[in-house]
């Protein structure tokens, strides 16, 4: 099983790597530590490795991890805002798109009052984005409005593993540990998709 994870590193798909820019995967709270590969040549991240001296996962990396780069050259990647004029979604500069939403924004609370906008963050963000976005919501949205992904997906999970562990996040073993079972049991998960 060890080898499994091994054998999940990105494939640099063009260009010599000249560089590598340490970060983490913004996927999931597990903020896994991660080398981004970048041909110097063109400034453009070819491939992902996961760091080995990352005590969490000690180099690996899930198949959304490896393929984070791939997003940023999407061809159909949006790369400037748009506005809807007239039903048809146009291009505009992020000063246009920054007046227009906070005009919006305005004109909605101004009518049904500051609660009426709420902000929903995600499991990935870091603690001082996670920070910083419920700032955003109260001090300068003003609304009690604030919440995030996990509130949904996680807090039935996060009840049964309390009930069950006594710990309502994470793994209540090192990965290490892994390849040393005799049996795993995996529940709601579907390893050939994952």
């Amino acid at each position: 099983m060890h080898n499994l994870y091994h054998a999940f590193q990105s494939k640099v798909d063009r260009g010599p790597v000249e560089k590598t820019i340490q970060t983490h995967c913004c996927y999931c709270s597990m903020q896994c530590a991660i080398n981004n590969l970048v041909d110097v040549s063109t400034e453009q991240i070819i491939g992902v490795q996961g760091r080995k001296d990352f005590p969490v996962t000690f180099g690996r990396l899930c198949q959304k991890g490896i393929t984070a780069h791939e997003h940023v050259r999407h061809k159909d990647r949006l790369v400037t805002p748009l506005i809807r004029r007239n039903g048809k979604l146009s291009p505009c500069s992020w000063d246009e798109a920054l007046d227009e939403i906070s005009s919006r924004i305005q004109k909605i609370q101004h009518r049904n009052g500051y609660d009426a906008v709420g902000v929903y963050g995600g499991g990935s963000l870091t603690n001082e984005k996670a920070y910083l976005l419920g700032k955003f919501a109260r001090v300068a949205l003003r609304t009690r409005n604030i919440d995030y992904n996990g509130r949904y997906c996680m807090s039935s999970a996060a009840a049964a593993m309390n009930k069950a562990f006594g710990l309502d996040r994470g793994l209540t073993f090192p990965l290490e540990d892994i390849p040393d079972a005799m049996c795993i049991l995996i529940v709601g998960s579907n390893l050939a998709e994952c």
